[in-house]
């Protein structure tokens, strides 16, 4: 019988990929609801559990397909995170048109597709896209384009724009190349 895996007992992580030291308690105003698909939940390289652990006003679902009931007001002066033909820049948004809720999806692009299929009335909702390019510290993962970031970076420059608050989330991009730093030395095939 094999022994059991020391596990961390917050995060449920191995020690040499917990990410207990990396969490930055972010006191968030635009609520983050993340819809996580199945796949990324375990995944190592995983960064939604991270945000939802650090931002203080988020909530972290499961699954591929999402009922109307189970998203709730949520969706009321809701925005999704993603690029598509209508989307808006987020400096464009401005009060009383900022949104309540942030919506994320952390998945592959080609998992976040198919969520969006399986879920009209995520794809109804209006599309935000990130001002600027930047730079990814998220070297775990590869990437086709070097401007592709990771869940929590993304949604974190999002934030920073929508409430016109770059300092409040600074803290937390630093933790997270800070535990890119760690986890690169774990990876086989680092950079």
């Amino acid at each position: 019988m094999k022994p059991k895996r020391n596990l961390c007992p917050h995060c449920l992580k191995p020690p040499a990929r917990c990410l207990c030291d990396y969490i930055v308690p972010t006191p968030n105003k635009v609520f983050a609801l993340i819809l996580q698909h199945p796949n990324e939940g375990g995944h190592p390289k995983n960064t939604g559990e991270l945000l939802h652990r650090s931002l203080r006003n988020s909530e972290l679902q499961v699954g591929e397909s999402f009922t109307p009931a189970s998203l709730g007001a949520c969706l009321d002066n809701a925005v999704l995170l993603y690029p598509g033909e209508t989307e808006e820049q987020l400096e464009k948004l401005t009060p009383p048109e900022q949104p309540s809720t942030l919506i994320i999806l952390d998945a592959t692009w080609r998992k976040s597709r198919k969520m969006l299929h399986l879920n009209p009335q995520l794809a109804r909702l209006p599309r935000v896209s990130l001002t600027d390019p930047r730079t990814s510290t998220y070297r775990i993962r590869s990437a086709e384009h070097q401007h592709q970031l990771s869940t929590l970076e993304a949604s974190c420059y999002a934030l920073q724009q929508l409430e016109q608050n770059p300092d409040r989330y600074q803290p937390l991009l630093d933790a997270f190349a800070q535990y890119m730093d760690k986890l690169v030395t774990f990876d086989p095939n680092r950079r």
